[in-house]
């Protein structure tokens, strides 16, 4: 029993001292792939010191618990190594890409502390045994460690207040009405907080994934960007969601709640349609898929509770007919529509039969059918028409007085009838929206026609003879990047008399001062050309911008002073003079990744060469913790020796999250001949404290170096 007991008492001391310096020394440490199996192994081990915890705590008040000496301390060593193992297991687990926000700092700190604290209390508890005070505290003192540590990994698993949801209730979402429901902020967004959050939050960031908001969407993950509306099923996010479900790829992954064949639909046609973030539902055609299926999701206009009964199947099979269709506004409403076709059969007397459906009834379209001013004395008797479309009918004002009365009336359209301003200001009607275009209405009359329809909508349609028409950005005909000889320029413009404008010192091209395109221009240095389209009675065009960099050559030999991260050598040196581009993928092998140390590299030219300009060129994703270099400083020699620093560039750092981008930072060299170079391209080695990686050391990415 000693042996076990001694046994047990040393291996958690020494699992307690390697769990401290891990956390402490954590930014050092490197954790091989096999050892990444037993961090995956922490959700099933944490339970067992949680509940083991618990008994003892009840234990510890129980004397006759205690007299058991030797029983009570294997169960105290038991439980010490299953706490110590369950919190390194998650410390392993956390330096998995993904974790790095605040939630997995309280979770790692709280499950540090449980190890500790139950170690301290096994020397202790023959002590505080006779003493109630202390033991009140100490159990006082586990019982909130296990609930707040275990709160934050339930943040971790399933979100922030999973663990108080229940008391603290849910506030439901007003209904939001068809004309203003945006199709991410009231459609898509909601599918991915059900489906896809809880693993690709800020505080989880599955594939370096974050879910959360519409910048981060765009942003994409480690992975690459979400959807490529000319990618193979428009992209990683729908591939990911055809995969079969035992797939270890297939997103939401087995065991979590999984996307509907009517949601998986509704983001396809979203990608599709060019996954807009702030347009409107309402403004998509009608018969546009994605509107089709979401529209029953929304009430039309202001809610609409029905409290009438459904229309008896027979009735609405018998109305149907081959002009006359009659149908549900929406799946299981019992609010019905009536849509007329064809004028030539219509006959004004079967308005009548819709009195069999007079509850029911709330749209009625009567678009180009041949009603007069008559014939409407019958919409009187229908109490819940809402919507009512009359445009190119035969009626006039006449028919404004029995319009007045309809009591549910919150959509009306008269277009290309006969009625005029002085008719219509005569007889406002209480309604959303008046559709009045082809009309007596003239653009004057309108101020005057608005006042008298107080907070209606009035729709007189488009006059183009007073809207200004922006100018689409010049194109730049030039394919090549980068170039070792001087070559033009080439600029055009689909608009016949629109002047193309453009700098080349990277400032903003204006109509007065920048020079008019005339022709190619001879670009023979590293430029940033910038150009806008300007002509009278049109909006100037929005800026284009491209930077072409100039190279004076490779140099004679070049070599990793430092390697890059394992993950991101590319290939090695080579990569920053082999004139291929990088892309937004930083996992494409044409990028070195630095984290843990600098980039340093040294060149060297076999006859000292003239240099003027040195330009680094460098990825910046904030959100994947690529940061913007905190210093470059180039050390020059113009024989063999030992190279002095002869120019440094400090970037300037963000303050907040931005899209991910690229970025060349041009280093002013004093001009002479140079034998040797060597550029050192600091990282960040603490991300600011507004970051969600606070503390941790910021990635730095080169692809290529040019000398001028």
């Amino acid at each position: 029993m000693r042996t076990w007991k001694t046994l047990l008492y040393n291996l958690a001391f020494a699992a307690n001292t390697l769990l401290l310096f891990f956390v402490l020394a954590e930014q050092w440490v490197v954790i091989p792939s096999w050892l990444q199996v037993a961090g995956r192994m922490h959700p099933l081990l944490l339970h067992f010191p949680i509940v083991l915890l618990l008994l003892l705590l009840i234990f510890e008040w129980m004397p006759q618990a205690r007299n058991n000496s030797d029983g009570m301390d294997l169960l105290w060593l038991g439980t010490l190594n299953l706490t110590v193992f369950s919190a390194l297991f998650g410390w392993i687990l956390s330096r998995e890409e993904g974790y790095g926000s605040d939630a997995v700092t309280l979770h790692k700190w709280g499950g540090v502390f449980l190890s500790l604290f139950a170690l301290v209390w096994y020397h202790l508890r023959k002590w505080m045994q006779s003493r109630r005070i202390p033991l009140s505290v100490s159990s006082a003192l586990m019982i909130v460690g296990l609930i707040l540590t275990g709160h934050q990994g339930a943040v971790l698993t399933h979100g922030d207040d999973f663990l108080l949801a229940p008391v603290k209730g849910t506030e439901s979402s007003p209904p939001v009405a068809f004309e203003d429901a945006i199709v991410y902020d009231h459609v898509i967004q909601p599918i991915l907080e059900a489906k896809c959050v809880s693993c690709h939050n800020s505080s989880k960031a599955k594939g370096e994934l974050v879910m959360e908001t519409a910048a981060s969407l765009l942003r994409g993950g480690k992975n690459g960007l979400l959807w490529d509306t000319t990618a193979k099923e428009y992209g990683l996010l729908l591939q990911r969601v055809h995969l079969p479900l035992n797939h270890k790829e297939h997103m939401p992954p087995k065991g979590k709640p999984q996307l509907s064949d009517e949601e998986i639909a509704i983001l396809y046609h979203w990608i599709k349609s060019g996954s807009s973030m702030d347009g409107k539902l309402a403004d998509l055609p009608e018969t546009d898929s994605l509107r089709l299926l979401t529209a029953s999701l929304f009430v039309s206009g202001e809610e609409a509770v029905y409290a009438f009964s459904p229309a008896s199947e027979s009735v609405i099979e018998k109305l149907n007919s081959h002009y006359r269709i009659v149908q549900p506004i929406a799946a299981e409403s019992p609010a019905l529509e009536v849509n007329y076709f064809g004028a030539s059969q219509f006959k004004p007397e079967e308005l009548k039969d819709l009195l069999q459906i007079k509850e029911q009834l709330v749209h009625l379209n009567l678009n180009r059918m041949p009603v007069t001013d008559e014939d409407l004395e019958l919409l009187k008797q229908f109490p819940n028409l809402r919507n009512l479309n009359l445009s190119f009918s035969g009626i006039t004002d006449k028919a404004l007085p029995v319009l007045k009365q309809l009591p549910s009336l919150r959509e009306l359209s008269l277009s290309g009838t006969a009625v005029t301003t002085a008719g219509l200001s005569s007889n406002p009607i209480p309604v959303k929206s008046l559709y009045c275009w082809s009309t007596g209405v003239k653009p004057e009359d309108v101020p005057t026609l608005q006042k008298a329809w107080g907070e209606t909508r009035l729709e007189t349609g488009f006059a183009g003879d007073t809207i200004l028409i922006q100018l689409n950005p010049p194109i730049v005909q030039n394919d090549e990047q980068i170039f070792s000889q001087p070559f033009e320029l080439k600029l055009k413009h689909f608009v016949q008399g629109a002047d193309l404008r453009y700098t080349l010192d990277g400032s903003e091209p204006d109509s007065l001062q920048s020079p008019v395109y005339k022709g190619p221009i001879t670009i023979s240095k590293s430029t940033q050309v910038k150009a806008r389209a300007f002509k009278k009675g049109w909006i100037s065009s929005a800026t284009v911008s491209r930077q072409f960099f100039g190279t004076g050559g490779k140099p004679d030999s070049i070599r990793l002073l430092t390697a890059p991260d394992p993950s991101y050598k590319g290939s090695g040196a080579q990569t920053l003079i082999d004139e291929v581009k990088g892309d937004g993928n930083f996992r494409s092998g044409k990028w070195l990744g630095y984290k843990d140390k600098d980039l340093e590299v040294q060149v060297e030219f076999k006859e000292p060469r003239n240099l003027q300009i040195l330009s680094v060129s460098t990825l910046v994703g904030v959100g994947s913790y690529i940061m913007p270099p905190k210093e470059i400083q180039v050390w020059g020699a113009e024989q063999d020796g030992k190279p002095q620093l002869v120019a440094k560039e400090i970037p300037r750092q963000h303050t907040m999250d931005t899209v991910q981008y690229q970025k060349i930072y041009s280093v002013k060299l004093p001009e002479k001949k140079y034998k040797q170079l060597k550029i050192i391209v600091k990282h960040l080695p603490v991300l600011p404290s507004w970051h969600p990686g606070k503390g941790t050391p910021g990635w730095v990415f080169v692809d290529e170096l040019f000398f001028e």
